[in-house]
């Protein structure tokens, strides 16, 4: 981005600690954008926010943030059930939207948020900032390279913290570790193998048919070019390898952990012996904040946009119905 080029201005609508502890930093950081504007879920939130990061425009409702003419870009990170509001008041406004995952809470909104989203002409991506990481970039390049040959299984696991749930994060229909962390596996599956998911079958604990939101989540997938995929995502496990494996037929690529390290490593294994590379902890946050900088200048990023979101949402739904339905679920596209 040249740096004659007026910075992005951003609002954000959601503030917790995603959004205060990386976004706003990164945003921060960043030469090319500036934080001018936020909305909290509550009045005292809003101003405890914009005093900290020295934001000019504290507003009091999602009408005021959206209709703010000092505002080009918008980040949402409101409660999950809250994204499809946003987004459509975004898209209404004409403001370019960095929406929170998951997109939506099924498959019909997240159709009519994308398509608002292009009918307006505003640029729509999904933080799903894991793809920037650059184990993770470069493990899809080495599958799009055909080093591993045709895919055969995928698997993928990842911890997130232990703790008592509070908020609406209470409420089953919008939480779960299935939507804080299984989406980002999910979607990381198809990005690195290039493929989409057709089928799933999944299980939960607790069990989500019990309307509690679920700690423990794996899901079971079969991709379009007949690749298996395994995700395991987890809050009850404290030290959890989190590691990617991708097996080909000719090669099998296998991370170090891609959480809690210090660095992270690649190393590729087939016929001739092991070979290994090794990468630094990404700060995917303040890269997230750059890629989507490059795409509303018109240069395409790596996060997924508003097509992707809504069939990761049809994958989501289909893990969704298989583990109230005890069965095998098509991705309904």
């Amino acid at each position: 981005m040249s740096s004659k080029q007026a910075p992005l201005r951003w609002g954000m609508v959601g503030l917790g600690w995603v959004a205060s502890d990386f976004i706003a930093p990164g945003i921060i950081k960043s030469p090319d954008s500036e934080l001018v504007a936020c909305l909290g879920s509550t009045p005292e939130k809003t101003r405890a926010f914009a005093e900290k990061f020295k934001v000019a425009h504290a507003h009091r409702d999602l009408a005021g943030l959206v209709g703010d003419p000092n505002v080009d870009a918008i980040y949402i990170a409101t409660s999950n059930a809250m994204h499809h509001e946003g987004v459509l008041a975004a898209a209404r406004a004409g403001k370019h939207i960095l929406c929170e995952k998951p997109f939506a809470m099924n498959a019909g909104h997240a159709r009519e948020m994308a398509e608002a989203c292009r009918k307006a002409g505003v640029v729509l991506r999904i933080a799903h900032q894991i793809r920037l990481d650059a184990a993770v970039t470069r493990a899809r390049e080495i599958v799009q390279s055909g080093r591993l040959g045709r895919l055969a299984e995928i698997s993928l696991e990842r911890a997130s913290a232990v703790g008592s749930r509070v908020s609406w994060r209470q409420d089953f229909s919008q939480s779960g570790v299935i939507f804080d962390v299984g989406v980002h596996l999910l979607d990381l599956i198809q990005y690195v193998s290039g493929q989409r998911f057709v089928e799933v079958a999944a299980f939960t604990h607790p069990d989500r048919r019990k309307k509690l939101p679920d700690d423990t989540m794996t899901v079971l997938g079969r991709l379009e070019g007949d690749c298996h995929a395994l995700a395991k995502a987890t809050r009850e496990v404290g030290s959890a390898e989190n590691n990617l494996i991708i097996e080909g037929d000719k090669a099998t690529l296998i991370t170090s952990a891609l959480r809690f390290a210090p660095e992270h490593v690649i190393r590729i294994r087939d016929s001739s012996g092991t070979t290994e590379e090794k990468f630094p902890v990404s700060p995917a946050y303040d890269l997230q904040v750059r890629a989507f900088e490059d795409d509303v200048r018109g240069r395409r990023s790596l996060l997924p946009d508003g097509d992707d979101a809504a069939y990761m949402v049809a994958v989501t739904d289909a893990a969704l119905k298989s583990v109230e339905e005890r069965r095998i679920v098509s991705v309904a596209p």
